[in-house]
């Protein structure tokens, strides 16, 4: 685990689900997540797309394009954070 983390995390044990179905699903959502961020990165992101609808009505600024910017990082931050908790888990589960 990269860091310390604050919340529980699964435990294998005889009458629960088994380390390789726990580990199973764990690694495909990390997978699709994978999946998720290349799609995101081919997705073309480009400021010239957002100064027509600029805000404060003056042309060609990036008011727009830095408020997209914004949502877009917040996106990609909670993603991140997703992946993190996900691969969490599946160290967690291998060193069991």
């Amino acid at each position: 685990m990269t860091e310390e983390v604050t919340y529980p995390l699964p435990t294998v044990h005889l009458n629960g689900t088994g380390k390789k179905m726990l580990l199973e699903g764990n690694t495909r959502i990390l997978g699709a997540i994978n999946d998720v961020e290349e799609a995101i990165q081919s997705c073309e992101f480009h400021s010239r797309d957002y100064y027509v609808q600029d805000i404060d009505a003056m042309p060609y600024t990036l008011s727009s394009y830095s408020l997209a910017l914004e949502e877009r990082q917040k996106h990609l931050k909670a993603l991140a954070d997703m992946k993190e908790y996900f691969l969490n888990h599946v160290e967690h589960l291998i060193s069991q």
